[in-house]
């Protein structure tokens, strides 16, 4: 999880600055960005391999692991740090092929990584009899197959992000800034293992390890929605990051409300879903135990109301994380784990015993969106009140090209603040056009 979060905190800050930058059309310092994430990736992947091998069968002991079960960490861990550089490389590259104008390029490529994840896992574990061994060898190669092809992009003449290797450098000053951009992400990556320990740890004091089975249910049913609203936050970063660089406020703010709105209509859809047929859904993952059901649609239909707020939640964080307003991002993130999340879900089973448990994270998720409703109101009358005087500006060479076609005699120029209408030339009697 930590290998995958320095990812995660490369990538999503690389992708924000470099967007920002290429709305000012400062492509320069875009690419200056790109490569010193890609010096990043390579760096904080040799530091995990070498830390990582040193230190691998120590850290598991004082964990508790003996015998057979640290011989078994051991191996797959091995494994892991040793590739971790490809684990940290398919990450990050992501969401700079994604900001490079390529999603679909990413989502084949990822799509390719997950089958090749399984196909090696059935192989390896099943066919060879490699054990934990087979299976981190299988989770290496499924994520340096992307990051090959990620780097097969960037190194390529497709790219518009070109990587070189003659351009890499470390700029400590730049790096620091990527790791600040991303700092938000790696934060709601890595905050996921303390929420899982608290959850966990209240569902045995109020419930039992069958209130502990439902939450690992709901959590893979609520996943699914929960990857759809951040594959649409994630999805729109690179468009609110360029248009906010380049001043087209009115972009941002349309763009925003429309992003707002799909994940409003995500969260219904998945809400009456669920609603409608609680059973159905629940029993794709748990079949047979009546008991296990019931506890189950109990915090199901607690826990679904989280979905109505939840994607705009996570948007508004995205986006301030896209225009670079690094501490809203963060005040959001750690505002709803740490001030919110964890005083409510030890404070209301007191009262409602589990079902307190249970409406512990919706609750959270409602508060939250009472503090981004405020944050987006201020927002939209700053985007409303600077469209008017930032209106979209034409580039330098924008203005030479437009100068170019006046004076060839191509065509007549009509220009306005938004944008340039090409017209005819009218035909003139050359004849009587003076020599030079």
């Amino acid at each position: 999880m930590v290998i995958i979060a320095i990812g995660v905190i490369i990538g999503i800050g690389a992708s924000s600055l470099a967007a920002f930058q290429l709305g000012k059309e400062n492509l320069s310092r875009a690419l200056d960005i790109v490569h010193n994430a890609f010096s990043l990736c390579l760096l904080t992947g040799a530091v995990f391999t070498v830390i990582g091998m040193i230190f691998c069968e120590t850290s598991i002991s004082i964990l508790g692991a003996s015998g057979p079960a640290l011989a078994f960490a051991r191996d797959y861990l091995r494994i892991i740090f040793a590739g971790s550089v490809f684990m940290i490389l398919s990450v990050a590259l992501e969401p700079l092929v994604r900001n490079d104008g390529n999603p679909r390029l990413c989502m084949n490529i990822m799509i390719a990584g997950v089958i090749v994840n399984f196909v090696l896992d059935y192989f390896f574990i099943m066919r060879m009899g490699m054990g934990m061994t087979g299976a981190a060898f299988a989770t290496i190669v499924s994520f340096a197959l992307p990051a090959l092809l990620f780097m097969n992009y960037l190194f390529g003449r497709e790219a518009k992000l070109k990587l070189r290797l003659k351009a890499m450098k470390f700029k400590l000053r730049i790096q620091l800034q990527i790791l600040r951009a991303g700092l938000p992400s790696f934060v709601m990556q890595f905050s996921l293992a303390f929420v899982l320990f608290a959850y966990n740890y209240m569902l045995l004091s109020y419930g039992s390890e069958l209130a502990v089975s439902a939450y690992g249910i709901i959590g893979y049913v609520l996943s699914i929605f929960s990857m759809l609203f951040e594959g649409i936050a994630l999805g729109v970063q690179p468009i609110i990051g360029f248009n906010y660089g380049a001043g087209y406020y009115e972009r941002v703010s349309k763009t925003l409300k429309l992003t707002i709105l799909s994940c409003i209509l995500t969260g219904v859809f998945g809400f009456l879903l669920i609603s409608l047929f609680p059973e159905k859904v629940v029993q794709i993952f748990s079949q047979g135990d009546s008991e296990l059901l019931e506890v189950t649609l109990r915090g199901m239909n607690i826990f679904i109301f989280s979905l109505l707020v939840e994607g705009t939640v996570l948007l508004t964080a995205i986006y301030y994380q896209s225009i670079n307003q690094i501490r809203a991002a963060l005040f959001i993130y750690l505002g709803k784990i740490f001030v919110v999340l964890f005083p409510l879900l030890f404070i209301l089973p007191i009262f409602f015993g589990l079902d307190g448990v249970w409406a512990a994270s919706p609750a959270t998720e409602y508060i939250m969106m009472l503090v981004v409703v405020g944050m987006l109101s201020k927002e939209f009358k700053f985007l409303r009140h600077y469209a008017k005087e930032a209106e979209p500006r034409q580039s330098a060479s924008t203005k030479k090209a437009l100068q170019l076609v006046r004076n060839s005699g191509i065509a007549d120029v009509e220009e306005n603040p938004r944008f340039a209408t090409f017209r005819p030339a009218e035909k003139r009697d050359m004849s009587r056009e003076p020599l030079p």
